[in-house]
């Protein structure tokens, strides 16, 4: 058989794309206040003390079906490509035997076919469909409600038929399921009703725990009932159908308690005995994962028009506290431009500095006393003993941080490697004393030191050298705390106005915006251009059809970074294209 790809691996990939495509509506019943507190529902599999789970609890709303549906539909085309070009490379650098290769091809025929909304359809996956992924214990899960359980089996067994072989079966209270056995795990495929259901386990878990796992004995207390997944909702002001937690406080108790349920067989298994932890171990443990207590992802808006996601790290109140000041303001820095890229970041150094001296110093005074941590204590201590002893340039203090904009890139084609005939961008840089900046500029650069700049907002033309970046003239503009430079044609008004831009409150450690139709074709363009031996013609042609795809799904994407007495907040905000 093949190295490259096995038949029953194949069969696997079929299972898990159909349980990742699914997204949308679960069968009509009468439904709670909130699909967070529904114990009909998925949640009644999740118990109450899993350290994560992610699930669309509800269908997505139509109108935002109706108009992405078409795209997703060319998406899986592609994607479909993609995975016939992978298989046809892998195939041809092996050295398997023929007929090998001709039922593999046959497999993945059948896997492609499945691509498509329609073929979904068949499978028992559509829009109706909902799904979730959480841990019982450790061990992961994932359900998907399908439209009818059978069509996802008869779509198993045509793809077994293909290859020639079926995957080995098994009962476990007169439940047959599916799996793949590798190493001492399997990868376990069961339909439970009309529900698709894909865990990983050891292949001696006993049946009472395979039971637990699988479902079909439900936890004594699930999520749902506990209402946590409900308050987590209200505090970030998440839908109530869409959202996900992961617990390190959790995770790390599973190792420093002694193990219930699932993970008591598991970690037996494993050799793991939380026994042997000392108590500075556990509580030193305990300290490190109460830093970052929880991570939790939501929606605020589907609709047809956007998408707008908010995920967030979690952080303990006094750390929190303290890395609101790692930013400072930048102009504009945050704001939504409507050009091609924008990109930029805050940072002050000072206050990155003094929390690093000051948590070292803590450290040193009150030392780590579990011997699982000392090499990483010593190794923090040599880091910061390293970064003393080499003097920082005061500039690093004076920068706070940049923005560069990049409008328009008018003639640029990858596809022909023809550079662009004129840029139309600019870029601002926030740093104390800007105007010594400006005069070290003009010690090296003739065309600036014939101008006279103050730190008044104004901008001030100068030539450019001729690099052949289709750019001639240029702007450049200070002020107090800051210096912009532009290559557009309107520089002269632009850059007064970026340099005076509000600051966005609190400022974004990192932000970040493009227009998904214009990025998306030029990196297309360059995939398809690109001459890369590692890469075959056919796959560069089967990615750039996936990134054309892309490109019409969104009109635009603006993704921000800050830092909240709450923690890590990563909104994400998709304008979806006409």
């Amino acid at each position: 058989m093949l190295k490259i790809v096995q038949s029953r691996y194949l069969l696997v990939l079929a299972a898990c794309a159909l349980a990742v495509s699914a997204c949308g509506k679960s069968d009509e019943e009468k439904k709670p206040a909130s699909p967070l507190t529904d114990t009909a529902g998925l949640l009644r599999y999740v118990p109450a003390d899993t350290p994560y789970v992610f699930g669309t609890l509800a269908p997505l709303p139509d109108e935002f079906m109706d108009r992405v549906e078409p795209r997703l539909d060319r998406l899986l085309g592609a994607y479909s490509r993609m995975l016939g070009a992978a298989v046809s490379d892998g195939l041809a650098e092996s050295e398997g035997d023929s007929k090998e290769a001709e039922k593999i091809e046959s497999v993945v025929q059948e896997l492609r076919s499945l691509m498509s909304l329609e073929g979904l359809r068949e499978a028992g996956v559509t829009r109706e469909s909902t799904f979730i992924v959480y841990g019982n214990g450790l061990l992961p899960v994932a359900r998907v409600a399908l439209s009818d359980g059978t069509l996802f089996d008869d779509a198993l067994a045509r793809i077994e038929a293909k290859a020639g072989e079926q995957l080995p079966v098994a009962e476990i209270d007169g439940m047959p399921y599916r799996f793949v056995e590798d190493e001492g795990n399997r990868l376990i495929i069961a339909t439970a009703g009309d529900q698709l259901v894909l865990t990983v386990a050891p292949d001696n878990l006993d049946e009472d725990a395979l039971a637990r796992l699988l479902g079909l004995k439900l936890p004594e207390t699930n999520i749902a009932q506990t209402g946590e997944l409900l308050d987590l909702a209200k505090e970030y002001g998440y839908m109530h159908e869409y959202v996900g937690l992961v617990d390190t406080v959790r995770l790390a108790d599973t190792f420093i308690e002694e193990p219930r349920g699932l993970d008591a067989l598991l970690l037996d298994m494993a050799g793991y005995d939380a026994g042997a932890l000392t108590d500075a171990c556990k509580s030193e443990f305990r300290s490190l994962a109460a830093i970052a207590p929880r991570i939790v992802t939501g929606y605020r808006e589907i609709s047809a028009e956007k998408i707008r996601s908010v995920a967030v790290v979690e952080l303990r109140d006094d750390v929190a506290s303290e890395v609101t000041a790692f930013v400072s303001p930048v102009p504009g820095l945050g704001r939504t431009y409507e050009g091609l890229f924008s990109f930029g970041m805050s940072l002050n150094v000072q206050a990155i500095r003094a929390f690093s001296d000051s948590r070292v110093a803590s450290l040193r005074e009150n030392p780590w006393e579990c011997e699982h941590l000392v090499d990483l204590q010593d190794g923090l201590f040599a880091a910061h003993e390293q970064a003393q002893a080499q003097p920082v340039p005061p500039v690093v203090y004076d920068f706070h941080g940049f923005l560069a904009i990049v409008d328009e890139l008018k003639g640029f084609d990858p596809s022909k490697k023809q550079p662009p005939e004129s840029i139309d961008a600019s870029f601002l840089l926030a740093i104390d004393n800007a105007q010594g900046l400006v005069m070290l500029g003009q010690a090296f650069i003739p065309q600036l030191a014939e101008l006279s700049i103050e730190p008044d907002g104004k901008a001030h033309a100068f030539e450019l050298p001729d690099m052949g970046s289709g750019a001639e003239k240029a702007w450049v503009a200070l002020d107090e705390a800051a210096i912009a430079l532009s290559v557009s044609e309107d520089g002269e008004t632009a850059l007064p106005a970026l340099l005076a831009a509000e600051d966005v409150t609190p400022p974004p450690f990192l932000s970040m915006g493009l227009d998904g139709e214009q990025y998306y074709k030029l990196i297309g363009d360059a995939m398809r251009a690109s001459d890369d031996e590692e890469m075959s013609e056919e796959m560069r042609a089967a990615v750039s059809d996936v990134l054309a795809v892309a490109a019409e799904f969104y009109e635009r994407l603006q993704v921000d970074v800050t830092f909240t007495e709450r923690g890590i907040e990563i909104d994400s905000d998709m304008t979806l294209a006409d």
